[in-house]
């Protein structure tokens, strides 16, 4: 059971990040966008796939994190957990930075044009912790 969470883990935070650092993406080609059909299109599929992706996904996420760390006893072990958790909730902000961004254009353009880089780093450190679990 435990490799089947951890499976899930793995398959999912991909998939988390991968949606934010794609959604970020996104954010940025549509405040290219000149014509108002393109860029209320171009919304309309990023507040979708915000909606019906990203939130499911990032639940998945965390209910199999949750259920490996009981199993796994790892609170009690480790303290790259905390490093860890700590990273998930900056990521979580970033998430609904990103959906702030997609509702409305909160973020200038040169810092909308940021937010895909700190996601990328914090999924590359919070996979550097799960598999080489430094402390």
């Amino acid at each position: 059971m435990k490799n089947f969470f951890l499976t899930l883990h793995s398959i999912s935070m991909c998939l988390v990040v991968g949606t934010l650092f794609l959604q970020s993406l996104t954010v940025v080609f549509r405040l290219r966008l000149k014509k108002r059909e393109e860029i209320d299109g171009a919304k309309n599929i990023q507040k979708r796939i915000h909606k019906f992706i990203y939130y499911p996904i990032l639940a998945v996420t965390i209910i199999s994190g949750m259920v490996l760390a009981v199993k796994t006893n790892v609170f009690a072990e480790a303290n790259w957990i905390f490093l860890k958790l700590g990273l998930l909730l900056i990521l979580i902000i970033l998430g609904i930075l990103n959906g702030k961004q997609i509702q409305t254009d909160v973020l200038p353009k040169k810092y909308a044009m940021m937010v895909h880089i700190p996601i990328f780093l914090i999924g590359a450190g919070m996979i550097y912790l799960a598999t080489i679990k430094p402390f």
